[in-house]
C-alpha cells in the first residue's frame, strides 16, 4: 500500500493590492489571495511589477463594517498566465529593529 500525502488546502481571500507597478505608476487591484498550508501567499495580477517590489495587501471582509489596514509584502513574479496576467509569490515585509538602523 502506498501512502500519498493528502492535497494541500488552499484557502482564497478577496484582496486589494496597491503599490507601484513597473512602469512606476501607482496602482490599486483587486485580486485573489491564494494561500496555502505551506503559508505560501500567491496572487495574479493585470500588470507587471519590478522585481522585489514592495506591495500593500489589504483583506476585504465583505461582512465586516471596519476595514482592514494593508500589509507591506515583497512580490517575487513566478509565472505568467495564458492569458498574461502576472503571478507573484507574496513574502510579508516585517520592519527594522532600531539595532539594525542604528548600524548604518
Amino acid at each position: 500500500m502506498l501512502w500519498s500525502a493528502p492535497p494541500a488546502l488552499v484557502s482564497t481571500y478577496r484582496v486589494e493590492i496597491s503599490g507601484w507597478d513597473s512602469a512606476q505608476s501607482f496602482f490599486v487591484e483587486t485580486a485573489n489571495l491564494e494561500w496555502d498550508e505551506a503559508s505560501s501567499k500567491n496572487i495574479t495580477l493585470g500588470r507587471s511589477l519590478c522585481p522585489g517590489t514592495m506591495v500593500f495587501v489589504r483583506l476585504l471582509l465583505p461582512t465586516s463594517t471596519e476595514r482592514s489596514f494593508p500589509v507591506p509584502y515583497q512580490a517575487e513574479h513566478i509565472a505568467t498566465t495564458e492569458k498574461g496576467h502576472q503571478r507573484f509569490r507574496l513574502k510579508q515585509v516585517h520592519p527594522r529593529s532600531g539595532a539594525d538602523e542604528s548600524s548604518r
